[in-house]
C-alpha cells in the first residue's frame, strides 16, 4: 500500500481537488483507492456523500488497515499536525506569498518525497504564467486552471466522470500528475 499525503500550510491552493482527481486517476487505472479527509472543513466528505464517486472517502483515518492500494490523505492548512503520507504532495498558487509560505513551512516535511504543484495556474495571466514557469523549471508540477474542475467538484464528480469540454485536458493533466506522483512506487504498486 502506498500512501501520498496532499498538504500545503495555505489553504484555498486546492488540495480536495487534486485529492479527489489524483483518486479517480488511481482508479481508473485499476488501483483500489481511498481518501482520508483530514480537513476540519470535511469537503472531500461532502463532495463523496453526493453517491457518485467510484471510491471511498473516509472521514479521518481508517481504524484498522485498510485494503487499498493507495491510500489519499487529504490534509488540513496546518503545520502542528502529523503530515500523513509517504510522499507529500504539496499545492500552491504562483503567488509569491505561498511560495514564501511553503518555504518557510517545508520543513515540516524534509524526512518525506516532497513534490510541489503550482495548482490552478491562469496562463492568460503574465506575472502568474512566468512565476510558473519559474517554479516549474525548477522541479514543480504545474495544473492549469480549468474551470472543468470546479464544475466536476459542484456536482460530485472528478474529470474522470464527465464528458464536457474541457475534461479531456484535464484528465490527461492530472494522469501525468498521478504519473509523476507514483513514478518510483509503480513496481510496488503492481505487487
Amino acid at each position: 500500500m502506498k500512501t501520498l499525503g496532499i498538504w500545503s500550510p495555505k489553504g484555498g491552493v486546492g488540495k480536495t481537488t487534486l485529492a479527489l482527481n489524483l483518486a479517480a486517476a488511481a482508479y481508473a487505472s485499476g488501483k483500489k483507492v481511498l481518501v482520508c479527509d483530514l480537513d476540519p472543513q470535511m469537503s472531500a466528505v461532502d463532495v463523496f456523500n453526493d453517491k457518485k464517486l467510484p471510491f471511498t472517502v473516509l472521514k479521518g483515518t481508517p481504524t484498522i488497515k485498510p485494503r487499498a492500494d493507495i491510500v489519499i490523505y487529504d490534509l488540513p492548512p496546518r503545520t502542528d499536525i502529523e503530515i500523513l503520507g509517504e510522499t507529500i504532495l504539496v499545492p500552491l498558487r504562483a503567488s509569491i506569498l505561498d511560495i514564501r509560505a511553503v518555504n518557510k513551512s517545508i520543513r515540516h516535511v524534509l524526512h518525506k518525497r516532497v513534490l510541489k504543484c503550482v495548482n490552478a495556474v491562469d496562463v492568460r495571466r503574465q506575472d502568474e504564467r512566468l512565476l510558473a514557469m519559474r517554479m516549474y523549471s525548477e522541479g514543480a508540477l504545474l495544473i492549469k486552471d480549468r474551470s472543468i474542475y470546479s464544475r466536476a467538484i459542484s456536482i460530485g464528480k472528478t474529470v474522470f466522470d464527465l464528458d464536457l469540454y474541457g475534461a479531456n485536458d484535464a484528465r490527461n493533466e492530472i494522469l501525468r500528475l498521478y504519473q509523476t506522483v507514483f513514478a518510483d512506487q509503480e513496481e510496488l504498486l503492481n505487487e
